[in-house]
């Protein structure tokens, strides 16, 4: 029952703060409620996203926009982008050096990465103490996790497991969990999510991960993780439905976008970060998606963008700060840039300004993290290489309102932007790449410093400016529920003619 009456919290204050954001005119630029026509646009690609997205589009089709996307897999939605099935695609990695990249090319399509939002990948889990108390306060490390997903450990209580969980150690030493086997549950798909997880195992659990790769022939970013391993689901739905099943999930755990255990009041599992802390810590994972998106924008001060906006997350991985979670990262969009539709563009390039402004005011509540204002500035210049795309607004809070541009905010970390100000950054001329080799490594620590103009430092909002931008957002939320929008009460007096017109016609004829 708290289970299920947490989950309806959760979808109902995502609701409100959608309803918030279109009833207070904030469809195209953050700003004016206006009715919007064009021709449908297609995408397809990453569950990682698919709850922002899913958002985003039901919010831009209730003023006429229509944005139809397909979460089939970070991998899929490159693939339909390639073969010019979509108009555009969403991924947590760039296309792939080789066969992928060769295809791209031969299919002559352009295209660029748009970052589109901020969140974690979390390991959602289903375990419970031997009295039936659910599990919520288990913690990992990387190499532990990187040993449960690749079949190394296979019982929870296994002397790592044990040795992180002090706080369910029994007298004897064995941990209060009722579930002994392992269940790793993985994707079926090609995924956005198994690369970006992949990485940070190759990054922070590397002999571990080395072996495994090498043994499957998957070097991370390992979008399709090998069938040998766990128990593959489809999606991030799929994942995490399997893992909340407790007929079928007992004792399992799996890798989603932090929203999806959300959704289900779910908890996830503390990762050991660089300071020596398990983020989030307790207090965060009971207020779920408000603290863990600050412990999101606490790693990702070290985030560093590539001139072509692929991100360097290696950072990110040992940020400093107690509350750091490691294994946070962007998502993006790819849209083309030549060749396109210009009546398609202008929709594309709209819905994108919607993202940017409006749809951050979203994010917390979702699970994810807003774009500081810098990444807004980006989204703008890459509307306009769109073709058809709408001039975009200002960059301010009366144009755009995306909680970090609001003019009592400043940043705590980074220097690539700032509260209200345009936040663009020059970058350099070095071509992107979201490998994680050596050099990018390097680059990124250079970047770090303000030693290479080739990557843009990514700034973040502090613990309390998220609470600020957070507490904001639901008290307009709150405003706008005890004050219907016009679109709601044109629908209700519509309703009410059709319920009322046939009695009230009787009652004309009868005279």
């Amino acid at each position: 029952m708290r289970a299920k009456t947490l989950r309806l919290r959760y979808l109902a204050a995502a609701a409100a703060l959608a309803s918030a954001t279109l009833a207070t005119g904030s469809v195209t630029f953050g700003t004016s409620l206006v009715s919007a026509t064009g021709p449908e646009i297609s995408g397809a690609g990453s569950t990682w996203v698919e709850i922002a997205i899913n958002q985003w589009d039901a919010d831009e089709a209730l003023v006429g926009y229509h944005v139809n996307f397909n979460p089939v897999g970070s991998s899929t939605g490159r693939q339909f982008y390639i073969a010019n099935q979509v108009d555009f695609a969403a991924s947590e990695i760039p296309f792939q050096p080789g066969q992928e990249t060769d295809a791209l090319n031969a299919s002559g399509r352009s295209h660029q990465y748009v970052p589109d939002v901020a969140g974690g990948t979390s390991l959602m889990y289903n375990l419970h103490q031997l009295d039936g108390t659910q599990v919520t306060s288990l913690r990992l490390d990387a190499e532990t996790a990187a040993k449960i997903f690749t079949d190394v450990i296979t019982s929870w209580q296994d002397p790592a497991i044990a040795a992180l969980n002090p706080q369910l150690r029994q007298p004897d030493g064995s941990l209060n969990i009722a579930e002994t086997t392992i269940i790793p549950v993985d994707r079926s798909d090609g995924s956005g999510t198994s690369a970006q997880f992949s990485l940070y195992l190759a990054s922070q659990a590397s002999d571990v991960w080395n072996a495994f790769a090498q043994k499957n022939g998957c070097p991370a970013p390992c979008s399709n993780w090998p069938p040998e391993t766990g128990q593959a689901q489809n999606g991030s739905d799929g994942v995490a439905n399997f893992v909340e099943n407790n007929q079928l999930g007992a004792g399992s755990i799996g890798y989603v976008e932090a929203g999806f255990a959300f959704a289900r009041a779910f908890p996830i599992a503390r990762l050991k970060n660089a300071s020596g802390n398990f983020a989030p810590n307790e207090v965060d994972q009971k207020n779920g998606p408000l603290d863990f998106s600050t412990d999101v924008s606490a790693a990702l001060k070290h985030a560093t963008l590539n001139a072509d906006l692929t991100q360097n997350l290696q950072g990110v991985y040992t940020a400093p700060e107690t509350n750091a979670y490691p294994m946070s990262s962007y998502s993006y969009l790819v849209t083309p840039t030549t060749g396109f539709d210009p009546a398609k563009g202008a929709v594309l390039g709209a819905w994108l300004t919607y993202v940017a402004c409006g749809g951050q005011a979203e994010a917390t509540q979702l699970g994810y993290s807003p774009m500081p204002p810098n990444l807004v500035q980006d989204v703008f210049d890459a509307v306009h290489h769109i073709p058809g795309a709408p001039p975009t607004p200002p960059l301010d809070p009366a144009h755009c309102n995306n909680p970090t541009l609001s003019g009592q905010l400043t940043f705590a970390g980074g220097s690539g932007g700032g509260g209200g100000g345009n936040g663009a950054t020059s970058r350099g001329g070095r071509s992107g790449s979201a490998q994680a080799s050596g050099a990018a490594a390097a680059a990124g620590s250079a970047a770090a410093t303000g030693g290479d103009e080739g990557v843009t430092p990514v700034p973040t909002l502090d613990a309390a400016e998220q609470q600020m931008s957070f507490v904001a957002a639901e008290r307009e939320a709150s405003r706008i529920h005890a004050q219907p929008s016009l679109v709601l009460l044109l629908a209700a007096g519509a309703v009410l003619l059709l319920v009322f017109l046939p009695a009230l016609l009787v009652s004309w004829r009868a005279r």
